[in-house]
């Protein structure tokens, strides 16, 4: 599971949620509210901390973005559409050069999104080798589709909880990562909520496995 933040909660609160949740990704709204903030968010030792900045531009606006947050960051979330000469070649040569690890989006989790593009961004993918890809876990036969064209890449599925998808869903059909975010920091206890997720996550997980078997 991944923690997406994108709002500042208590210090004391994320520090019991990264007992049980271990990586988290930090989107637009945190950054803009309290840039302080994510010095506090390092200081907690994720075993990942991802930037979602959605990256869609040239070369060179990309990678002076990130060079803001290298830091902070271990890993960043690009769109794969913009392409890959003058886009995401120099962006992904960048970060393997500050030993940080590149995302690129290949579905989105929203009703708008069009997967007709997928073979476009496949391509570009399979050019550009990131860490792994986000794919939205609101759309499961994608999450199919991705995994069995990249074996060994790491997906991350946003979209569980608020935006309808199951907890756990995503994780039986090929996802490494759940990403959840308003269930947990809106909740009015944050750590029970992310403990409860996590059972939960668990026990469906342990169903699929049974139901393969």
């Amino acid at each position: 599971m991944i923690l997406s933040l994108d709002r500042q909660i208590p210090l004391s609160t994320l520090s019991e949620i990264n007992k049980y949740i271990h990586k988290v990704k930090i989107g637009y709204p945190l950054i803009l509210e309290n840039i302080e903030y994510l010095d506090d968010i390092v200081k907690l030792h994720w075993d990942e901390i991802i930037f979602d900045l959605k990256l869609a531009d040239i070369d060179n606006t990309m990678v002076l973005i990130v060079s803001k947050f290298i830091n902070y960051a271990d890993s960043f979330i690009a769109h794969s559409f913009v392409g890959i000469e003058g886009a995401l070649d120099k962006l992904s040569e960048f970060l393997k050069n500050q030993n940080k690890s590149l995302y690129l989006v290949l579905s989105m989790s929203h009703k708008g999104w069009n997967d007709e593009f997928y073979p476009y961004l496949k391509n570009i993918a399979k050019t550009i080798d990131p860490k792994g890809f986000v794919v939205g876990a609101t759309r499961p036969n994608m999450i199919r589709i991705v995994r069995n064209d990249f074996r060994n890449k790491i997906i991350i599925s946003p979209g569980v909880g608020a935006q309808g998808a199951m907890i756990g869903d995503a994780i039986c059909n090929g996802a490494d990562y759940e990403i959840i975010g308003r269930s947990i920091y809106e909740s009015k206890d944050p750590v029970t909520e992310a403990k409860k997720i996590i059972e939960t996550q668990e026990v469906k997980i342990n169903e699929c496995k049974r139901t393969e078997n």
